[in-house]
């Protein structure tokens, strides 16, 4: 573990900045509300893991301080797969008690409930879903999938995309700016992102689809030299949306789909579409001495107990790096204020 606060002024000192990030940081419209939302860094902890784990690259909340996570890998270091482990965090000591472990887990089986063959996927995210989960996989292999809940997660089936998104020469989800991220609402509607802009649309101008009998969609319009690297539904029309840019660069952003445009059914967009009003709440470049890694998917954690006198309720966030199978897997940890 590393840096855990007992309170802002303890983790300002030795950050040599706040850490306590309001609403300051706005861009592409603004995300507006009563109350600041703030994102306040409270701890570090260390997945201590086994041979097959690395290159995290989603995490979800199974239950209370229980977590799954999905491996970016296939092939490299076993098969498609995922693990779970259980975070001693204490909302009291704002930090985590010990090193998580791995104490479980399981393999993902592609259609026909066959293994996917060595790099025949790159999973960038899993959301628990009311009969299993629900796993992205962008690169070369861009798909949708709903598993079945177990060890053995069996295929259930593929969501399908808008023919916008159909990777194509010319058009549809592209490489490294395709899918990057899932989000599962309170209704478990489904909410997919993708890192950048299709290939016939601006490169910022990345779209957010949630599936439903009419398909909703939306432009997430990136800061300049960052992509998005994953998103967490906040309610049905709030979601939070990790940044990531060069070097190890990293936002957080609290964005809404209230005021965007609606770009469902639209072949390509002209980047002059009304984006998804954000606000960031964390930002690495207030946190110069945060040994972040690479920052790669956020989950929610446990609220903390309701004060009915005040006009927020807080939550924890865990925010799981990607080691790449280079060095150690980290877990940060932050308590979020949220609007009642």
């Amino acid at each position: 573990m590393s840096l855990r606060s007992w309170g802002a002024t303890v983790v300002s000192a030795l950050l040599g900045t706040s850490v306590l990030l309001g609403i300051s940081g706005m861009s592409a419209g603004t995300a507006h509300s009563a109350t600041p939302i703030i994102a306040r860094y409270t701890d570090t902890a260390y997945v201590s893991g086994v041979p097959t784990f690395g290159a995290i690259s989603g995490i979800d909340r199974i239950g209370a301080n229980r977590f799954a996570m999905i491996s970016t890998d296939v092939g490299r270091g076993g098969p498609a797969r995922f693990f779970t482990s259980q975070f001693s965090y204490t909302s009291g000591a704002a930090g985590f008690t010990s090193n998580p472990g791995i104490d479980g887990g399981g393999v993902l089986l592609g259609p026909g409930n066959i293994p996917p063959l060595p790099g025949s996927a790159q999973y960038e995210g899993i959301r628990a879903t009311s009969g299993g989960y629900v796993v992205v996989s962008g690169g070369d292999h861009q798909f949708v999938r709903l598993q079945s809940a177990g060890p053995v997660a069996t295929y259930i089936r593929d969501l399908g995309l808008p023919a916008a998104w159909r990777p194509s020469k010319k058009s549809g989800l592209a490489g490294q700016r395709g899918l990057t991220g899932v989000a599962v609402g309170p209704r478990g509607q489904i909410s997919v992102i993708t890192a950048g802009g299709l290939r016939q649309d601006p490169a910022t101008s990345a779209r957010l689809l949630t599936f439903g009998k009419t398909n909703s969609e939306f432009v997430y319009r990136t800061d300049p030299g960052k992509n998005a690297a994953d998103v967490l539904a906040v309610n049905n029309t709030d979601f939070l949306v990790l940044e990531r840019g060069k070097g190890r660069s990293t936002a957080i952003y609290w964005a809404t789909t209230r005021g965007a445009d609606q770009v469902g059914g639209r072949a390509n967009l002209s980047g002059a579409e009304k984006p998804m009003p954000k606000q960031s709440i964390f930002n690495t470049d207030g946190t110069p001495r945060l040994s972040t890694g690479n920052m790669s998917s956020m989950a929610w954690g446990n609220w903390q107990p309701d004060l009915p006198w005040q006009d927020f309720r807080t939550r924890t966030l865990f925010v799981v790096t990607n080691n790449a199978f280079a060095g150690p897997t980290r877990v940060h940890s932050f308590e979020v204020q949220l609007p009642r």
